[in-house]
């Protein structure tokens, strides 16, 4: 069966943060990730995209910041490029998951040991909650045993999900710029896989057309960006054989799994604000969105009881247990939690080179820093 659920969160990190170049990765683990699709596809994908949740919503909250630095338009071919790294920051809420509330929900896993409360992939490292499936074992005469259980392991220890973002910008007619976010569809060996990233945003300076709007002491602009992310990486598991349990498959069956993940993001943004020769303050309030989907192509094995159990028979099909096989088992779909936004950020120019720094403030906050270039 899967070895842990380390390979399946380490796989994720990978996708979305050591392919963008993101210093370090999380190393939360869950387990044995066989045991929970031993429970159904259903109850894991429940129990993944909450523990997961964090994650896709904070990198979500991070595509759609860093798209400026200025109220101010570029003047016509005037260009900048940029590197920003944003940090958005999970709320105590996203950092525990509560097992009670989820269990109405499951098809067949339970609670089996230790407290009801455990972490997300962003929490704390310490957890003693244990989940499981109960079953009449009839080589038993206890009316329900525990067919498999597994622990639960902590998340990172970090409560932020970060994301680099390489952009450039230039200036066209009528105070309006247009940026560009791209990262060619990139084979990356470490991870057996492919990333690609595609942005496009608009900022249009509205003070021309406002009566008296060139006399106001600050510039007004709007600000549309879209980001999307796609990344997808090799996956092995197989089926672990002992003698209580039969395995009619071929490994081949087991054979294009894969770990696919797409983050799409819009934001539409309202900013004004005053540059001088070398420092300029903006803020502003803005609406955005995010989605992150998660699935695994490609068949998986579980342990299942073995409806021709015979106790008396040789044959390896009446084992007590029996490998079954599931097909794309996770597909998962986390949106954004956040909506409205408001932010407010700074940017220091010296000669044509750019510091920048904002704050966003919504239900995933997030901070960014910038360094680039500038000819305005």
């Amino acid at each position: 069966m899967f070895n842990s659920y380390k390979k399946f969160i380490k796989g994720l990190c990978a996708l979305a943060v050591l392919s963008l170049g993101t210093i370090g990765s999380a190393n939360a683990q869950l387990g044995d990730a066989g045991a929970i699709l031993r429970a159904g596809a259903a109850d894991a994908n429940i129990l993944l995209e909450n523990y997961l949740a964090p994650f896709g919503k904070g990198f979500g909250a991070d595509l759609n910041t860093g798209w400026f630095n200025t109220a101010k338009t570029h003047q016509t071919l005037g260009f900048d490029v940029n590197l920003t790294v944003s940090a958005a920051v999970v709320p105590t809420a996203g950092q525990v998951i509560d097992i009670n509330s989820l269990t109405p929900q499951f098809d067949q896993l339970e609670l089996t040991g230790g407290s009801s409360e455990t972490p997300t992939i962003s929490g704390n490292s310490d957890t003693d909650t244990r989940l499981g499936v109960y079953w009449n074992d009839p080589r038993t005469a206890s009316p329900q045993d525990v067919l498999f259980d597994f622990g639960m392991v902590g998340g990172t220890g970090v409560p932020y999900v970060p994301a680099p973002m390489v952009q450039a910008t230039i200036g066209v007619i009528k105070d309006t710029d247009v940026s560009l976010r791209f990262i060619p569809e990139t084979e990356i060996s470490a991870m057996d896989g492919s990333v690609g990233l595609f942005g496009f945003g608009l900022k249009h300076g509205i003070n021309q057309w406002l009566p008296g709007g060139r006399l106001l002491p600050v510039d007004l602009s709007v600000q549309f960006g879209y980001t999307s992310f796609a990344s997808n990486s090799g996956f092995e598991v197989y089926p672990t054989e002992n003698s209580d349990t039969y395995n009619e498959f071929d490994l081949s069956v087991w054979e294009g799994q894969g770990l696919e993940l797409e983050t799409s993001a819009t934001t539409f943004n309202v900013i004004a604000g005053k540059t001088l020769p070398f420092i300029s303050l903006y803020g502003g309030v803005g609406l955005e969105g995010s989605t992150t989907t998660i699935k695994t192509p490609g068949s998986f094995p579980y342990t299942a009881p073995n409806e021709n159990y015979d106790p008396v028979s040789t044959n390896p099909e009446h084992r007590i247990k029996v490998i079954e096989k599931i097909d794309s088992p996770i597909d998962i779909n986390i949106d954004g939690d956040n909506s409205f936004r408001a932010f407010a950020g700074t940017r220091i120019k010296l000669a044509v080179f750019q510091i920048s720094a904002s704050y966003t403030l919504a239900n995933y906050s997030s901070f960014n820093v910038g360094f680039g270039i500038t000819f305005r």
